[in-house]
């Protein structure tokens, strides 16, 4: 059996090639989605500690975990990179490959969250689409200055919004996407000054929001990627992933 965190899009991917190899697997995402079992696959949510990850790892006899959550799920790679080299399972990463870095005046790159908010300004009209999750962590920035937040257009984002206390009207729901002009009309239309997004790979349509940035005179900061775990062995296209599967269950 084999264990699938997902809820991205190399999640999907991940499933669909499971299908199309008929093997057995279980697709697991910290919070509930909508997500079609078959005779092969199985559907689990909720986050997981080390101790409930090593126990459903065992109870279940999973022999391969293949990660495909979100790059900035630290605390999910963390926990599964320290279950699975004390099972001494393997663990294949699905990740997005980086772009390279764009050099420009307007462009900055940071490693946390902390440093992007210490290159704002004061009064700037601050567009971020850094998540939901990023709303609790700006909260400082966001109660004093004009902030906007694209977030998904579902229950349990606008739950997370609202417990905040962060003001509906300046939230905007949607998603990414490579329609420049979208993205030129967003920034135009809120009159953003700075733009504070993740170093999400093409996945997250990130070259994009960069272009949208310059052609609008717009700084933009990008939070760096962190670092996945040495443990995992990473592959970024479904042909490598598929070479992987095999060779591992050859094993």
């Amino acid at each position: 059996m084999i264990l699938v965190f997902g809820g991205t899009t190399e999640g999907k991917k991940v499933a669909a090639l499971l299908e199309s190899q008929a093997m057995p697997f279980v697709y697991s995402t910290k919070t509930k989605i909508s997500f079609q079992e078959t005779r092969l696959s199985s559907y689990r949510s909720g986050p997981l500690n080390e101790e409930q990850l090593e126990n459903y790892l065992t109870e279940n006899k999973i022999k391969i975990i293949i990660n495909a959550a979100h790059p900035f799920a630290e605390m999910l790679h963390n926990t599964v990179a320290k279950v699975a080299k004390r099972l001494q399972m393997p663990v294949i990463r699905f990740g997005r490959k980086l772009l390279t870095k764009t050099l420009h005046p307007l462009v900055s790159y940071v490693n946390t969250l902390e440093e992007a908010l210490a290159l704002l300004k004061e009064n700037q009209r601050l567009l971020a689409l850094t998540g939901v999750q990023s709303i609790e962590k700006m909260k400082s920035w966001w109660q004093n200055h004009p902030t906007y937040f694209r977030i998904l257009d579902r229950p349990v984002s606008l739950a997370i919004a609202a417990k905040s206390d962060f003001p509906k009207e300046q939230l905007i729901l949607g998603l990414p996407s490579a329609d420049l002009q979208k993205e030129i009309d967003l920034i135009q239309t809120h009159q953003i000054d700075v733009v504070l997004t993740k170093e999400t790979g093409n996945s997250g349509f990130l070259s994009t929001k960069i272009e949208a940035a310059l052609k609008t005179n717009t700084q933009i900061i990008v939070i760096n990627q962190p670092k996945i775990p040495a443990y995992f062995e990473v592959v970024h296209t479904v042909d490598e992933l598929e070479l992987f599967i095999s060779k591992t269950i050859a094993i």
